[in-house]
């Protein structure tokens, strides 16, 4: 195969994992509430975004050509992003719900499930503490007391 085909084809799957980038951030962003400050810097997120990876995709462009740069490249990035667009957005989508209810909510349940188990545990134990040093703490409050009426005298 060339290398002009190869570049392309680079080309064209990063434009699809530009979009797909993009398309989650997009996603992440519409579900946080619109009086966030990360809501209402959105622009500049995806732009930066943008940026960030334009310049990865031709990074990678630079290391499979040496530098050699042909306007067919960011067509085929461009064509990439219309592509995911048309035919790959809802299979992302897809797995992205996959990944989310099948990985991302059960550790977030063991972690939380975890989290509570721990706390209860020290709740009960400063319980027990509290129980064991009540009447030494009583005793020191009722003494304290005692000892003030005695001074005021």
């Amino acid at each position: 195969m060339s290398v002009q085909l190869i570049s392309t084809a680079v080309m064209f799957l990063a434009g699809i994992m530009v979009g797909a980038v993009i398309d989650c951030i997009r996603y992440i962003i519409s579900l946080l509430p619109k009086k966030t400050v990360v809501y209402k810097i959105s622009f500049l997120i995806e732009l930066a975004c943008w940026l960030i990876l334009g310049t990865i995709t031709f990074y990678f462009l630079f290391i499979l050509k040496g530098g050699e740069w042909r306007v067919v490249d960011p067509l085929a990035q461009i064509a990439g992003i219309i592509a995911y667009d048309l035919f790959f957005q809802p299979i992302f989508r897809f797995i992205g719900r996959m990944f989310t209810v099948l990985i991302i909510k059960p550790v977030l349940f063991i972690v939380t499930f975890v989290f509570l188990i721990v706390r209860n545990i020290i709740h009960v134990f400063v319980r027990i503490l509290n129980f064991l040093f009540r009447p030494i703490t009583k005793f020191y409050k009722t003494s304290k007391k005692w000892a003030l009426t005695l001074r005021s005298k």
